[in-house]
């Protein structure tokens, strides 16, 4: 007969450090957005890109959807994307 294990669902968390960064205030800089485009999240991220704009009053931003929901975005779009002052970018993006 096999032998049943009982795991306390309790864990502890590993030990680790984090070291803390510092980034420069993006405000009146370019920003970039990238987002996956799908359709459940259109209102959530508009209205995320209008309040981004509205705090940091960026000088440029850059706006990418991608065509393909489900693919990675191309590494020319990152390249494109890098030259931000701050990115945000969707969850898939």
């Amino acid at each position: 007969m096999p032998e049943i294990m009982l795991h306390s669902p309790i864990g502890k968390e590993n030990p680790y450090k984090t070291e803390l960064t510092t980034i420069n205030n993006p405000r009146g800089g370019k920003i970039a957005f990238l987002f996956n485009g799908h359709v459940s999240v259109l209102p959530f991220w508009s209205n995320l890109e209008s309040e981004v704009t509205a705090v940091l009053e960026p000088s440029d931003i850059m706006r990418v959807v991608k065509p393909n929901t489900f693919a990675p975005a191309s590494a020319a779009t990152i390249d494109d994307l890098s030259s931000a002052d701050l990115a945000v970018v969707g969850v898939c993006a």
